[in-house]
């Protein structure tokens, strides 16, 4: 979470669920909306459903993540992007 959406959103996102939720019980849905008005307070994401779909499939998914290495060369045969999906 923190490489894809910044430390600033998870201060944000920290900030406002202790805030809001101090001495009551949660639930981790609870915790996912906080980061995802957080994300959008600071600007990693322009949708908070954006980061609610994220977590979702990060975190109520069984299984290994499927990582993709995606890469182009230029004419001149050197490597001009890499794209980890």
């Amino acid at each position: 979470m923190l490489f894809l959406y910044g430390y600033d959103t998870l201060k944000e996102g920290l900030k406002t669920y202790f805030a809001k939720y101090s001495f009551k019980n949660t639930e981790l849905q609870d915790f996912v909306n906080e980061l995802a008005k957080g994300a959008k307070t600071v600007g990693a994401v322009k949708d908070e459903q954006e980061m609610i779909d994220w977590s979702d499939i990060w975190l109520k998914t069984a299984g290994c993540a499927d990582i993709q290495l995606e890469h182009k060369t230029g004419d001149d045969g050197k490597l001009s992007s890499v794209q980890v999906r």
